[in-house]
């Protein structure tokens, strides 16, 4: 029986890609081991390691990966073999399975040190398959050699027949379950979803076909914005169900996306909206530890492992710049995956949109100072009733002119100094757009006049970097309300 792939060495190996770290000898020209796995004869041949860098060796990324995907199925437990050797006992690669078609997502699913040292001959490795779609990855990073391989292959093997995989949600934009998605008002751009002969009606650049069938009836979702695309607008998508990812299982969401456009001017994002706080969302896609590519103008598998948390999904469209410039999308789904539990990190996490007028006599998790600010005066909560100095006030806040109306307050005491400095911000950066305004009301009363002493200034911090707005002055003459738009970037600013 034919197995699924092989690589035997001694015809040309069609089933794996293999860089240019290896080579190719026989027993007769050895490199470490006169004889090979397959014939075990000094004719036979193999692959032997030969890393194509100088000292240091600091960014050897040395790979052999399966061609084509697999999409193996639950009948049958099926295995990967391959046979190495080396005599180096410390010579560490590992045996990996990558998804997505912009491989974002690996796993390691076998450690091999170097030698055995139970065994001086061709060594096994027998690793058991998921029911998923994979690719094989043998990888390795590492300048010592010797080190050999033969007869790779993937085929059926002895082993418990695999659990199929959990499908927890699934959605090809072809029947009902379009009613779970809803493009967000209030934003620029707006998702549609359509079939693809009439998209392209409004998109010459949309995809020509769906991803589920392949043609021009199957339906995809789009935002259509080459007549209004501009710097800093958006769009979103958002799936209307909730998910409880918990430690028990894992999951990971899968779709496909397209991305079309005269130049490369924008992102598709996606993010998990909290449950229990609408408004705090998650990035989740692309991954945030490296700049990501979108590869273009053909249908493409995304995949990210999901984080354990209760949230729903938003899929994001922005743009930077006046070139007509977006994204499509088919075939969402949840399914099981054989990851470790992963979780939410504090380094990607916003908020879409953040308001607070201080009456609940809380400071809506606001936090005074960051990393390399420090306040010499902290802001506080206080109403007119409990302000410190009635004569310089306010007696009263902005949002009711009511006495017991709360408000942020900051103030300072002789002998002042020059390095006097308040700094407040929310408690999460904000994920930004050009819809958005900033507004707030302030007040400023000096005990000393006609100085300009008191600096009121507002900046952000993030892809801009800037102060937006400032005033000097010792006297605002009772409250005053700013409004500004936000910076013109697609990215968190705080």
């Amino acid at each position: 029986q034919t197995a699924i792939l092989l690589c035997d060495f001694e015809t040309f190996c069609n089933d794996f890609i293999i860089d240019n770290n290896w080579g190719f000898t026989d027993g007769l020209h050895p490199q470490s081991i006169d004889h090979d796995h397959t014939l075990n004869t000094s004719s036979g041949h193999y692959s032997f390691y030969t890393p194509q860098k100088l000292p240091p060796f600091y960014d050897i990324k040395a790979e052999i990966k399966t061609k084509d995907w697999l999409q193996l199925s639950t009948d049958r437990a099926v295995c990967f073999q391959m046979w190495y050797y080396t005599p180096q006992f410390t010579l560490p690669f590992t045996i990996q399975l990558v998804q997505g078609d912009d491989v974002q997502l690996s796993r390691i699913i076998a450690s091999i040190p170097g030698k055995d040292p139970t065994i001086d001959d061709w060594t096994l490795i027998n690793v058991i398959l998921p029911p998923e779609k994979i690719k094989i990855a043998i990888r390795l990073n590492d300048s010592t050699i010797p080190l050999t391989f033969d007869d790779l292959s993937v085929d059926y093997c002895d082993g418990p027949r695999p659990s199929p995989p959990t499908n927890l949600y699934a959605c090809d934009f072809e029947s009902s379950c379009i009613e779970d998605f809803s493009s967000l008002p209030n934003y620029p751009y707006q998702w549609l979803v359509m079939n693809a002969s009439d998209a392209i009606k409004i998109e010459s650049q949309a995809p020509s076909v769906d991803f589920t069938f392949g043609n021009q009836s199957g339906h995809y979702a789009f935002v259509p914005n080459s007549n209004i695309t501009k710097a800093g607008n958006v769009g979103y998508l958002a799936l209307q169900t909730s998910f409880n990812i918990t430690t028990n299982e894992s999951f990971c969401l899968n779709f496909q996306y397209y991305n079309y456009g005269q130049t490369v001017a924008g992102n598709l994002n996606v993010y998990a909206q909290l449950s229990e706080s609408s408004e705090t969302v998650q990035k989740l896609w692309p991954p945030i530890d490296r700049q990501h590519i979108y590869t273009r103008n053909k249908w493409i598998w995304g995949i990210v492992n999901l984080p354990v948390g209760y949230y729903s999904l938003l899929f994001r469209v922005d743009t930077t710049g006046t070139n007509p410039y977006s994204f499509a999308l088919d075939n969402i789904s949840i399914t099981s995956c054989d990851y470790p539990p992963s979780t939410f990190t504090d380094d990607n996490i916003g908020l879409l949109s953040f308001s607070c007028n201080f009456d609940n006599l809380t400071m809506c998790e606001m936090e005074n100072g960051d990393r390399s600010i420090r306040p010499t005066h902290n802001f506080t909560i206080v109403t007119g009733d409990t302000v410190p100095n009635r004569k310089l006030g306010p007696t009263r806040d902005h949002t009711s002119n009511s006495s017991t109306g709360g408000f942020i307050y900051w103030d300072r005491q002789l002998p002042f100094a020059p390095t006097d400095l308040g700094y407040i911000h929310p408690p999460k950066p904000m994920v930004v757009d050009l819809s958005m305004c900033i507004r707030f009301a302030y007040y400023i009363k000096s005990s000393i006049d006609n100085k300009n002493g008191t600096t009121l200034g507002l900046t952000d911090g993030g892809c801009s970097g800037s102060t937006l707005w400032y005033i000097y002055t010792d006297d605002s003459q009772g409250w005053q309300v700013i409004i500004l738009p936000v910076p013109n970037v697609v990215c968190m600013e705080s």
